[in-house]
């Protein structure tokens, strides 16, 4: 073999040598993999992983399994007509390992109708970065319920004949959703989309709508929710959202009015304001409002908003670095 071939076939070498060290490290490392249990927690955050702005106030928060940062905001709404600043929320976060998504509920159970604030059940659990969940401990006569790959409740078929447009997370930690999400369609769905990839049911969500799927806005006026005239689906109040921006990447959108019903955004205007925000989401999710709208962030409330209750669950990601 001559010399200019000798070079060729050390630079093909060099540069697959690269290749495989670029795929082989990624940003995040693997880290390890936290309990699938809701009345787990994860590993506390390291305190030189936080990261503050000019202000002093939480921006971020970095290790080496868990990416978050945090985008503060305001825009005007108009409430009985005038205009009025609302706070927003944009948190962005990437994992390493899907248990670091993952749900707590007020005293570690399921039973009976117990609250708590979101700050003490986000503590607790040395949440990262936590928000509210869809409060069906309450609401405990309704709903297909998962939670932590533990399945706990099936009333689809309820003496009030209550449906939901329904989240589903998989044990790969990706977003679905089931409309009008039956028992036979919660089955169904399992058993086409899920059981012949080998994932199962992480979590399940049931309020809804969906607000962004695959980038495009929903129409809410087809949803369950409106269907049913519930949960103030019209009129302005506090909004908050569960997305999926891709491969173990999250987002938590969320707009702070006063509590009483005409501050906020209406639900189509929300679904924009979420699509604005996120344009790439594979599926946005609407979750509890109102009063119950809860954002926490390193064991604290990130809103100034006063006068929001205690809630029955949360949705929070951690650390898993040992």
């Amino acid at each position: 073999m001559n010399k200019s071939a000798w070079v060729r076939w050390i630079l093909v070498i060099v540069m697959l040598l690269c290749l495989t060290v670029t795929v082989s490290s990624p940003s995040l490392a693997e880290g390890g993999v936290l309990p699938l249990d809701y009345t787990v927690g994860g590993n506390p955050p390291k305190a030189d992983g936080w990261i503050y702005d000019e202000s002093g106030e939480i921006a971020g928060y970095k290790d080496a399994t868990i990416e978050m940062e945090l985008e503060r905001g305001t825009i005007q709404l108009t409430v009985k007509g005038k205009k009025v600043n609302h706070e927003t929320m944009v948190v962005r976060v990437r994992i390493a390992d899907v248990s670091q998504l993952r749900t707590a509920v007020s005293k570690d159970t399921y039973k009976g109708r117990g609250q708590a604030k979101g700050e003490d059940m986000a503590k607790s659990k040395n949440a990262v970065v936590a928000m509210n969940g869809d409060f069906f401990k309450y609401e405990n006569d309704v709903g297909y319920v998962v939670r932590q790959g533990e399945f706990l409740r099936d009333a689809t078929d309820n003496k009030r004949g209550r449906l939901f447009d329904m989240l589903v997370i998989d044990s790969a930690g990706d977003f679905h959703a089931v409309n009008s999400a039956t028992t036979e369609k919660v089955e169904q769905f399992i058993a086409s989309q899920l059981t012949p990839f080998n994932l199962t049911v992480l979590d399940t969500f049931n309020l809804g709508p969906v607000l962004v799927m695959n980038g495009q806005v929903q129409d809410v006026s087809q949803s369950e929710v409106a269907r049913q005239g519930a949960f103030q689906w019209k009129y302005p109040q506090q909004r908050i959202a569960l997305v999926q921006m891709g491969t173990l990447e999250y987002a938590i959108v969320e707009v702070f009015g006063r509590t009483d019903s005409s501050a906020g955004m209406s639900l189509p205007e929300f679904a924009e304001f979420v699509a604005q925000q996120c344009p790439d989401a594979l599926l946005a999710y609407n979750l509890d409002g109102g009063g119950s709208t809860n954002l926490v962030v390193n064991g604290k409330r990130a809103c100034k908003t006063p006068g929001l209750r205690e809630i029955t669950d949360i949705i929070y990601f951690a650390s898993a670095e040992e």
